[in-house]
């Protein structure tokens, strides 16, 4: 199945879910537990106060689980991505009666509060739902637009979002200046696949649950919602269904963002919500802003946008990693096999045109492993010379959340660790190549290393 209880199942089977029973709040307590379990397991929170719903965060620990969530190496991830945006596979959709998600309806005087919501950050603006999938029509295709945007909630049935330059701020401005309201579906609690679909690229003519249902191991249900015009996954854990509300517009922020600093507040469009919906023994899902989970969400769709535009410059691309240190998002490293003469300049440039929040590039050779730190360090360390291999741009567009640009005008930093096509012998790395590598395996089967 491709839904989230059994991608936690996965997780479980390999020691890497943790489960909290005792009571914990959920300012930025929470939180705290999540950072502390950052790339190392997911937690599952039975009893967050106040709440009637459990939590579950971390669900995607490091680069090895997007791997195994959808079937593939670690290193082809990105590849694996750019393929589903290439050919993407319509969804099928169920009736109501065969939809999980619609078991149970949420009634009563609660809604929000009834829910997990989670403060995460000292200065954030307060309880935030920051792991929903925003589910919009395009009327100008018909195609469905996944997006996820922190929503801040402000009593029982109002949250306040923000709308990035972007496909869905496109779509709501267009139906505001039309005097019309949008309809929307939140839906809580998806397998991995869905959370990288929703950060495919702005193109109305591209339905991004179809990049879902290629990019996940099984087909991907979808069930029309009940109230508002939006498909829905028919095996997510919650649903919520609203409206955008034409010309309204409410206090918003700040919130802790994916450089680890805080995005600013102001005024933000509001979603008026109408009804809810929630599987059978639903578990709510968070995503730790600042965290690994939320570096990959949108770190993954531009390697993948990145590794395209580099082979279109007719690169022979071994790799490609845009690396945690830099939230996914600031800094990229790229592989070149045999890079001839200028390459590496080349792959600089492409790199900077393509993902404009990237401010700096390391380029290396195919025999560095881009998702290894330390033979990164060792290339930038023993290849690299200050005066000959580096390259500057200044005035360049950057990130506007980047703490050290001047708005969005930032400095780029591009770094030649590639070896010198006449001269390879000198920079070898040196190898261990025992003459019987079964032998040895066994050894160290032994050893337990």
């Amino acid at each position: 199945m491709t839904d989230l209880r059994s991608w936690l199942g996965v997780l479980d089977s390999r020691g890497e879910l943790a489960r909290l029973k005792a009571p914990i709040g959920p300012d930025q307590d929470v939180a705290a537990i999540l950072e502390r379990a950052d790339g190392r397991r997911a937690v599952r929170f039975d009893d967050v106060e106040g709440a009637e719903f459990p939590l579950v965060g971390n669900t995607v620990p490091g680069r090895e689980h997007l791997g195994l969530a959808l079937g593939c190496d670690p290193h082809a991830v990105a590849d694996r991505f750019a393929a589903a945006l290439d050919d993407p596979e319509p969804c099928p959709q169920v009736e109501p009666a065969d939809a999980p998600v619609l078991a149970n309806r949420l009634t009563g005087d609660r809604l929000l509060s009834a829910l997990p919501l989670t403060r995460q950050h000292s200065q954030d603006g307060g309880l935030y739902l920051t792991s929903a999938l925003v589910v919009v029509r395009d009327p100008a295709s018909g195609r469905m637009n996944l997006s996820i945007n922190r929503l801040q909630a402000a009593g029982e049935r109002e949250l306040r979002a923000l709308l990035l330059p972007g496909r869905l701020r496109r779509i709501f401005t267009e139906a505001e200046a039309a005097g019309r309201d949008l309809d929307v579906a939140l839906v809580v609690g998806v397998h991995p696949a869905l959370v990288l679909a929703s950060q495919s690229p702005a193109d109305r003519e591209l339905d991004d649950y179809g990049v879902a249902n290629a990019l996940a191991p099984g087909p991907i249900e979808l069930v029309a919602a009940p109230t508002v015009d939006a498909l829905v996954p028919a095996r997510a854990e919650f649903v919520l269904e609203g409206r955008f509300r034409a010309g309204r517009r409410e206090a918003e922020g700040p919130f802790g963002e994916y450089p680890r600093t805080y995005g600013p507040g102001g005024p933000a469009p509001v979603i008026e919500l109408l009804e809810g919906w929630h599987r059978d023994d639903a578990v709510f899902q968070t995503i730790l802003s600042g965290g690994r989970e939320h570096f990959y969400a949108g770190g993954v769709p531009r390697e993948a946008a990145c590794m395209r535009a580099l082979r279109r410059a007719d690169l022979d691309v071994a790799g490609l990693r845009l690396p945690e240190s830099g939230s996914c998002r600031l800094s990229a490293v790229v592989a070149l096999r045999n890079p001839a003469p200028g390459a590496a300049s080349t792959a600089m440039m492409t790199l900077f045109l393509t993902a404009s929040t990237i401010k700096q590039v390391t380029v290396v050779d195919d025999d560095v492993d881009v998702l290894d730190d330390e033979q990164v360090g060792w290339a930038v360390a023993t290849r690299v010379q200050a005066d000959r291999d580096l390259l500057v741009v200044p005035n360049a567009k950057g990130s506007s959340l980047d703490p050290s640009a001047d708005g969005a005008l930032t400095a780029k930093l591009g770094i030649d660790a590639t070896v010198p096509a006449a001269d390879r012998d000198r920079y070898r790395q040196m190898r261990v190549e025992p003459a019987d590598p079964e032998r040895v395996r066994g050894y160290l089967a032994e050893l337990g290393l």
